[in-house]
């Protein structure tokens, strides 16, 4: 992938990922207010004050990748945060509503689980479906920019893998190559 293809992809990932964090922190500082108006420091639902730490969180990690220069954890950590936030969506219906998001502590649901319920809970309203569509995308262009991020050495996963299947490597003459300067596999008396 070429540099300005990688910045573009890069650039939008980079979008996705602050509007899904913008989108928990803003549910998660609204609903948190609610139960503190209501007298509770710390509320019953527990995604509220876990949305606004993982926002922040997320927002950290955005600050610090602009800097890195490896930025394949970055990668890694967002595509752990967007399907996060999207399996956990669907995990806490599954779940029956979970009080303090301990499993079995509210009414575990008597609903059918199937596609049925999978896209009822998907197009539950715009929020739920732009949010989980927002994930998604992020954590696949993530994934993108992680596969085809380069290595220490200025290659990528990718063409290193796509160089080896030209030259009709076998993955153990791969491995070799990738063998620390200095060492061999080779008998240096030979």
């Amino acid at each position: 992938m070429n540099e300005r293809v990688r910045g573009s992809v890069w650039f939008v990932a980079a979008q996705l990922v602050f509007v899904a964090a913008l989108l928990h922190l803003g549910l998660g500082v609204w609903n948190w207010l609610r139960w503190l108006d209501a007298g509770f420091l710390l509320p019953q639902d527990l995604r509220w004050p876990a949305f606004v730490a993982s926002a922040l969180v997320i927002y950290y990690g955005l600050h610090r990748s602009l800097h890195a220069e490896d930025r394949r954890p970055y990668y890694l950590a967002g595509i752990v945060a967007m399907l996060t936030y999207a399996v956990g969506y669907f995990a806490w219906h599954i779940g029956g509503h979970p009080v303090l998001l301990i499993p079995g502590t509210a009414g575990v649901g008597t609903e059918n689980l199937g596609i049925q319920w999978f896209l009822d809970h998907l197009f539950a309203g715009p929020a739920e479906f732009f949010s989980v569509a927002v994930e998604s995308l992020a954590a696949v262009l993530l994934g993108i920019l992680y596969v085809t991020a380069p290595n220490q050495d200025g290659t990528s996963e990718a063409g290193r893998r796509a160089e080896a299947d030209a030259r009709g490597d076998t993955p153990t003459e791969v491995a070799s190559d990738r063998a620390p300067s200095g060492s061999s596999d080779e008998d240096p008396t030979a």
